[in-house]
């Protein structure tokens, strides 16, 4: 499973702790999981990953756009915020849960099985990337519960070709990262 619990908006950012809590829950099935994002979210990344009782690897910072690519290419889900790697696991053919902070509807995954999750607020039809509320309800009320349920539907369907369980490893080597993709990343 591939983790990218970033987005340059704030506002549309699953909360770290919910999504360790989601994590947490499922470590027999996304027994590892792989973390992505950019340099700037290292510190987010390891505060989800800290005190986490399940294998996880950080990838942040280290592939190229080709390289994500290429993951999101093997992987058998990606769980992510309303950002690129939604689109480019969509345009790959990866599933995706895609945790929606109610921005523009037009902008879910398409062509794939994705589950896009947010919570029914009342002010939900403002398509505003910053809350004019302030509280984010619409992203921030999704429970843990409700991500682990659609990933787990996710992988049941097996829509990717992997059956649940199906892991991807990576080669972290700095060495190895300045390699193909392909060599980087293989399934088992």
């Amino acid at each position: 499973i591939v983790i990218h619990p970033g987005a340059i908006a704030l506002s549309r950012r699953y909360p770290p702790e919910r999504l360790q809590r989601c994590r947490s829950a499922c470590a027999a099935v996304w027994n590892p999981s792989h973390f992505t994002g950019t340099t700037p979210e290292q510190e987010l990344v390891t505060s989800i990953c800290q005190d986490m009782n399940a294998a996880s690897h950080s990838l942040v910072g280290c592939l190229s756009l080709g390289e994500l690519t290429a993951l999101l290419d093997l992987a058998p889900l990606l769980i992510s915020n309303n950002t690129g790697p939604v689109h480019i696991a969509a345009a790959v053919g990866t599933p995706v849960v895609d945790l929606y902070a109610l921005t523009n509807p037009q902008h879910t995954p398409w062509e794939v099985p994705n589950r896009v999750l947010f919570h029914d607020v009342p002010c939900r039809i403002c398509y505003k990337s910053i809350c004019p509320e302030g509280h984010y309800h619409c992203l921030r009320l999704v429970e843990p519960e409700t991500v682990v349920e659609a990933a787990l539907e996710l992988l049941q369907q097996g829509q990717h070709g992997y059956c649940v369980g199906a892991t991807v490893a990576i080669a972290t080597s700095p060495k190895l990262l300045n390699t193909s993709s392909q060599s980087l990343l293989k399934v088992v």
